[in-house]
């Protein structure tokens, strides 16, 4: 983290003091969030699996549609 020098306006330090703030409180909100997302995929996809499991490929393909919604939201996140 930068150090703040008497030299910069207030204004600019407020600035880069809100911003490290933003960066650190927005690690933590994504992992929670990863591990929501974990969870409902790992409840959704043992219900479905325990209605039927015969149904392999649908299950892959639920499987896969959970992993896109996993790259999506952290590609929002950047």
């Amino acid at each position: 983290m930068k150090t703040f020098t008497p030299k910069q306006p207030a204004s600019e330090q407020n600035q880069q003091r809100s911003q490290a703030t933003q960066l650190s409180n927005s690690k933590p909100k994504s992992s929670k969030a990863r591990r929501r997302l974990k969870f409902i995929e790992f409840a959704v996809v043992g219900f479905a699996t325990w209605l039927n499991p015969n149904v392999g490929f649908l299950i892959f393909l639920l499987k896969l549609c959970f992993k896109l919604l996993g790259l999506l939201q952290e590609e929002r996140e950047q």
